[in-house]
């Protein structure tokens, strides 16, 4: 029989036990529910998107494609992942790359540099056959200051664009390096776009849009219409024409000239300047022509439109405090496992007796996707991987547009949509929502049975949860309840349970 001295002892342990559990319930850092999720039975609902377009992200701000500027102008990263699964999980376009390197040309210090820049239509002059004509216009687009240039040709004819304020390289002009980006917007059959690097007696070397040249070729911009075009190659390399003395020796001007069909180009970037390409990114590209693309770091991208990267980890130095414009951002997953608010999420195992199972799991989730005017989401399902036969599944239920403050086991049963009819066997996908929309909660409430073993996976990297243990709503996500399971245990262990309540 246990003394009163040890029954006062045990009441004050019990007292100061219970007043510093409460203090240590106090919430903590959030965490994901205590799942292992590298297993293949863990169920792990999830909202998949197909393209994610970020509108602004920061390079020098922002490390994750999944950062954004949330509506009060705050970084914000949504709770989501990448499937990393991909080799070329982020898209850009280089035109849309708000970089200082692009528009620096021509170099001119003190206070009137920037007046003198290329981006200026003001510095641009125009010229043409009788027949034809060329203007140029602010085409600012894509948060990008660019120039449109749009010519006009009769068969026969030439309409040019010329950019000489301020250009005068003496010095090396062979070793300079001509860079432009931007897009062919419209390039009639037989037309041609030529930008030169001009000397002062007429002489010149030229880089071009041709659509019957091959798009790799050193001269050669691109081969047709399209955007994100980058074309980075050194001057010597580019063929030689003029009306000179047959050398080039110096640059004092750049002509862009369309000839023989009407042409429209839109330039993002321009120099004549350096004497160095930059690094663009990693890309996949068949670099050998063996039908086979391979990972392989760019100056150029002749292919044009939307370049899909390795990583943004791999964009070149030059873009080190680059603003992408539109970011795309392929495969993003928006997972149970990734809820990291308890409320969010409940997890339960316990008996299946019943149902001549030794365990089951219920399970609650709520999903959904953030919107701000910053992002635009594409295509967006709620689905499931389903990780056991279709029978053991007792229920799969989703409640669309569910209040995530209403208790997990208070929602109405009309509430939700039986959806375990789309279930077609282990090791497929279910789709529980084809149209998913955004900021919308989905909750998601299964209840499957599974093996000990199973059980045992599934935990094996969990938080120390017991084959009865939950997480999240219900009673042991609360205070009271964390605070008795504790208590619960530590009074067996010690040996005070039975003076607490039980037996004798």
């Amino acid at each position: 029989m246990i003394s009163a001295r040890l029954k006062r002892s045990g009441i004050v342990s019990l007292a100061i036990l219970m007043a510093g559990l409460v203090a240590m319930s106090a919430p903590a850092a959030a965490a994901a529910p205590a799942l292992n999720f590298q297993s293949d039975t863990t169920p792990n609902p999830t909202i998949s998107e197909d393209e994610l377009v970020v509108h602004e992200h920061d390079l020098g701000d922002m490390s994750s494609p999944l950062e954004y500027y949330d509506d009060a102008g705050e970084i914000a990263t949504l709770p989501a992942t990448v499937n990393d699964s991909q080799t070329t999980p982020v898209g850009v376009r280089f035109d849309q790359i708000d970089t200082e390197a692009y528009d620096l040309f021509p170099r001119i210090d003190g206070e009137d540099g920037n007046a003198a820049t290329w981006t200026k239509t003001g510095n641009w002059s125009t010229s043409s056959g009788s027949s034809s004509s060329m203007s140029v216009s602010d085409a600012t687009a894509d948060g990008v200051e660019k120039v449109g240039l749009s010519a006009s040709v009769a068969s026969g004819e030439t309409a040019t664009a010329t950019f000489g304020a301020n250009v005068s390289i003496s010095e090396d002009p062979n070793k300079r390096v001509l860079m432009f980006v931007g897009n062919v917007d419209t390039l009639a059959d037989g037309a041609t776009v030529e930008i030169r690097a001009v000397d002062g007696d007429g002489d010149y070397r030229a880089a071009e849009v041709n659509a019957s040249a091959i798009a790799s070729d050193d001269d050669i911009i691109a081969n047709g219409t399209g955007d994100g075009f980058v074309f980075q190659q050194r001057v010597s390399d580019l063929p030689l024409a003029g009306s000179g003395d047959g050398t080039l020796d110096s640059i004092q001007q750049v002509d862009v000239v369309a000839a023989d069909g009407n042409a429209d180009v839109t330039i993002a970037g321009l120099d004549l300047d350096k004497k160095g390409t930059f690094d663009l990114a990693e890309i996949e590209r068949d670099t050998d022509d063996d039908g086979d693309d391979e990972t392989t770091t760019v100056t150029d991208y002749y292919e044009g439109g939307v370049a899909n990267l390795t990583s943004l980890s791999t964009f070149g130095d030059t873009f080190e405090n680059a603003v992408i414009n539109d970011l795309r951002v392929y495969d993003v997953q928006y997972r149970f496992a990734d809820l990291t608010d308890d409320s969010d999420y409940s997890v339960n195992f316990s008996s299946a007796d019943d149902y001549s199972y030794p365990e089951k799991l219920e399970l609650y989730g709520d999903l959904s996707v953030p919107t701000a005017i910053d992002i635009s989401h594409g295509s967006l399902s709620l689905e499931l991987n389903q990780s056991v036969p279709t029978e053991r599944f007792v229920t799969l239920e989703v409640a669309s547009g569910a209040d995530s403050a209403e208790a997990f086991g208070n929602v109405s049963d009309s509430a939700f949509t039986d959806e375990t009819g789309v279930l077609s066997g282990q090791d497929t996908t279910a789709t529980l929502v084809d149209s998913a929309s955004g900021d919308t909660t989905y909750r998601v409430h299964l209840v499957v049975l599974l093996q000990s073993e199973e059980v045992d996976d599934m935990q094996s990297s969990g938080a120390g949860m017991g084959p009865t243990g939950s997480s999240g709503g219900g009673f042991f996500g609360t205070l009271f309840g964390k605070v008795t399971s504790i208590v619960g245990t530590v009074l067996g262990a010690a040996g005070i349970s039975r003076y607490a309540g039980g037996g004798s």
